[in-house]
């Protein structure tokens, strides 16, 4: 049987950490937003204004979740709209999931995550937990995760990052062939994002767990009005959550999965 290492994500540098802000859910920036009259009724509306109203609390492996434990969860895959930048925790997708189906929330997601990533916090942690559902917002397709051959300080995990065509990694070097050519190529996007989804629906079927997945690139790219916003004003608001939820939900009563972008 292969053992993996466990997975480098960068919340392991602030767990068991409660955090007022996140990039790019950032006090400066909430501020300059507060001088808008419109977004200060949105965010006094949504109650939003007040000290406190948004906390990110990250359990000791550095997720916006509960400990981990042996009881029947969901487990949610995707980046910073999975994650919930810029929104309360009881507004996220995965939590109204989770509430629907009676079932604790683990929610694996991180900001700037690809498929790539999922997909390898997936293969270390579905073992462990007892997944009955698994639900994958798959990230943006234009984005690839590389594992890296530096690892943190005072351990052996090897960290990794995500590259992206607006990528401005240290990491990055413009001149490298592959990273242009892939990039280049919109296709590769899109059979990159496909395999990882197709392989993180079969490691839930192992592990026994009902899979259900949408696509981020046609749900978060609509206009504002349809999807409201986050704190950040960059991120989908709590409507979008709802919508997704119920795709999700929807998707687990008819046990069948959404594999391909629509």
């Amino acid at each position: 049987m292969i053992t993996h290492q466990k997975p480098y994500h960068p919340g392991i540098h602030i767990a068991d950490q409660c955090l007022d802000w996140m990039p790019t859910d950032t006090k400066e920036h909430f501020d300059n937003l507060m001088q808008n009259s419109a977004h200060r009724e949105y965010f006094q509306n949504m109650g939003w204004d007040k000290p406190g109203a948004i906390t990110y609390n990250l359990n000791s492996e550095g997720f916006r979740c509960d400990e981990f434990d042996d009881l029947p969860c969901v487990v949610a895959l995707g980046c910073s709209y999975t994650m919930g930048i810029g929104l309360p925790v009881e507004c996220l997708w995965p939590s109204l999931v989770g509430q629907a189906l009676n079932l604790k929330v683990f929610n694996l997601a991180w900001g700037g995550y690809s498929a790539d990533s999922c997909f390898r916090l997936a293969r270390y942690w579905l073992p462990k937990l007892n997944a009955k559902v698994v639900c994958m917002l798959a990230p943006p397709q234009a984005r690839i995760e590389l594992v890296l051959a530096e690892k943190c300080q005072d351990s052996d995990i090897f960290k990794a990052d995500t590259f992206m065509p607006q990528s401005q990694s240290k990491y990055f070097n413009p001149a490298d062939v592959y990273l242009n050519t892939w990039f280049m190529q919109e296709e590769n996007h899109l059979i990159n994002k496909e395999k990882n989804i197709f392989a993180v629906q079969q490691m839930s079927t192992n592990a026994g767990a009902k899979f259900c997945s949408v696509d981020t690139d046609t749900t978060m790219t609509r206009s504002r009005e349809d999807i409201g916003y986050a704190r950040d004003h960059m991120h989908g608001g709590p409507k979008i959550h709802r919508e997704i939820a119920s795709t999700m939900l929807l998707q687990y009563e008819q046990n069948q999965t959404n594999i391909s972008p629509q």
